[in-house]
């Protein structure tokens, strides 16, 4: 198994003399509006769940997707005929055209990956610096342990942090619609699987995962200036967040994965719209004890 690593030793640094993040991302990140991740060696930047751009110490790259941006005429319509294609331009300057990017990428966005981005507003930045409950992280990757499936990778969606207790809490998200929530009646759905894996992957990892991220949140604070203290300990079990639904579809979610069982012996979190949430109820619905 590959190491988990979470350290951009002196590429942090070099953030502060990129326009691109001082005057651009930097504001977005105060706002809450993107969310900066640090990784094995190099940054990543999300909005709306989309990695809006990466950053190697070297230079900032995006997503082809999000570079081509069309030309707009004085129209309403969003529709264009076959002799306005040769309108279509690329974006030649990231600082330039950073609005277009994240245009761009919010219309790629996914139902799933917005709402967890309504999080972004508690990552620690200076405004919330005495805040105790943050969004640490987002999209952990492990190498799979391969005992249940064959996939390479499992990746958690988020990472809480109570700066009080110095306690980290993993979290997979799941939109109603995700068809992973749903199974038939006598049979588990394959979230079960998921955290059953995830549980595991913290289980195996954990003091690197505790050293990786002691070392990360030093460089986070030194650009952020903020006050992440050293974390000491994990909780064991992986939560289950569940969000974006209606009234009547709770009577669904409540049927099909409580009052079967389901999740018996597991932490989860429902609120069916994620706007009205909050970091410290999500983190102390999912810490209480089994």
């Amino acid at each position: 198994m590959g190491e988990f690593r979470r350290q951009a030793k002196n590429l942090v640094s070099k953030l502060e003399s990129q326009k691109l993040f001082t005057e651009r991302l930097m504001p977005d990140i105060e706002k809450g509006e993107v969310f900066f991740a640090i990784r094995d060696g190099y940054c990543s930047f999300y909005y709306k769940g989309c990695s809006l751009f990466k950053y190697d110490g070297k230079s900032f790259s995006t997503h082809y997707k999000y570079a081509f941006v069309p030309a707009r005429k004085k129209t309403d319509s969003d529709y264009i005929d076959e002799s306005s294609l040769g309108e279509m331009r690329i974006v030649t300057c990231f600082y330039q055209g950073y609005q277009d990017i994240k245009k761009q990428a919010k219309l790629y966005a996914k139902e799933e990956a917005t709402g967890v981005s309504t999080l972004y507003k508690n990552a620690p930045r200076r405004e919330n610096i005495q805040d105790r409950y943050f969004l640490v992280d987002i999209e952990i990757a492990f190498d799979a342990t391969n005992d249940i499936d064959d996939k390479k990778n499992d990746r958690i969606d988020i990472l809480l942090y109570d700066n009080i207790k110095r306690e980290l809490l993993f979290c997979e998200a799941k939109h109603f619609s995700n068809k992973e929530l749903w199974s038939k009646s006598g049979k588990k759905p394959s979230v079960v699987q998921q955290i059953i894996k995830y549980n595991r992957q913290i289980e195996i990892n954990e003091k690197m995962i505790i050293s990786e991220y002691t070392e990360m949140f030093k460089e986070y604070n030194s650009l952020m200036r903020t006050d992440l203290k050293a974390p000491k300990e994990i909780q064991k079990s992986c939560g289950l967040y569940v969000f974006g639904y209606d009234g009547q579809q709770q009577k669904k979610l409540n049927q099909l994965l409580i009052d079967d069982g389901s999740l018996d012996g597991y932490k989860y979190r429902f609120i069916g719209n994620p706007q009205k949430g909050t970091i410290k109820s999500l983190f102390e619905e999912l810490a209480k004890s089994d």
